[in-house]
């Protein structure tokens, strides 16, 4: 998944190296397929399907069951735990 990790503490979503960029915390897991995930300031939520550089490609389902395909920068994730 081109080396995405997120901090265990405050679940943001980067490619950190070493430690987190946004708390310091040097706690992080890798972030896999079909992981949920939600996007930072809005309700929607989705699971990673696809990762490209810092783009995340997501499921998301809409009112009425509708399924698309969303793609979001990793910066704006936060995963669902």
């Amino acid at each position: 998944m081109k080396n995405l990790h997120y901090c265990m503490d405050c679940r943001r979503i980067a490619a950190f190296n070493g430690e987190c960029s946004y708390c310091q915390s040097p706690n992080f897991k890798d972030l896999v397929k079909k992981a949920p995930v939600n996007v930072i300031g809005t309700k929607i939520k989705g699971k990673v399907m696809n990762v490209t550089d810092q783009m995340v490609e997501l499921l998301c389902v809409d009112q009425g069951n509708i399924k698309s395909f969303k793609q979001f920068e990793a910066a704006k994730l936060r995963k669902i735990l």
